[in-house]
């Protein structure tokens, strides 16, 4: 009910495409693509939770509590997911890259569901120090924010450039996340393998 969520009929200034989801779409900024639904007919007020087609069970829902990995969880011990979680991705260079000098600029996006983010950092040890990174302002609500960050390896061999975001609450990135059945919100610290000449 924010002022943030769009009904779309059009993109890029044409009607939108059916693959995109022709007549009408929703765009809920933040929040899972699950709520941005395609092919929009009509709007049905109801006091269910959504039971729709590919909607119930364990879809689009994780453990409310931590788990072990491969342990059977109730289906209602499952909550629906809400906002998505604070993310960096690292776009350039690609992984296993080989570099030819020992600088690179470094490239990505970063996003954090209803929130902005305050700051991304790289670390090419292995996350024992960290870089911060030139971000750029969202250019509009629920929109991912470029950054890019030059960074200069001490000498030739093997490194991994990992990315971190911490959004306008001060929740960082994690190293790695609790195990769910379906995997989602993964927002594990991004990784890229490079090799320096």
């Amino acid at each position: 009910m924010t002022e943030n969520v769009l009904i779309a009929f059009e993109m890029n200034d044409t009607a939108l495409p059916v693959l995109n989801g022709q007549p009408l779409r929703l765009v809920v900024p933040g929040w899972p693509g699950s709520c941005s639904q395609k092919w929009l007919t009509r709007i049905w007020l109801r006091d269910v939770v959504h039971d729709g087609p590919k909607m119930t069970g364990t879809s689009y829902r994780v453990p409310k509590y931590p788990v072990e990995p491969g342990q059977d969880v109730p289906k209602e011990d499952f909550a629906i997911i809400e906002r998505m979680p604070v993310k960096s991705l690292i776009t350039n260079p690609a992984t296993k890259t080989d570099l030819s000098g020992n600088a690179v600029e470094v490239r990505g996006h970063a996003w954090s569901g209803d929130r902005t983010i305050e700051k991304v950092e790289i670390s090419i040890d292995f996350g024992a120090t960290w870089m911060a990174a030139e971000l750029e302002p969202p250019v509009n609500f629920g929109a991912w924010q470029n950054w890019k960050k030059t960074v200069t390896f001490p000498q030739a061999g093997y490194y991994e450039i990992w990315s971190r975001a911490t959004d306008s609450e001060g929740v960082s990135q994690p190293f790695g996340i609790a195990w769910n059945p379906k995997g989602y919100l993964n927002n594990a610290m991004h990784r890229v393998s490079v090799r320096v000449a």
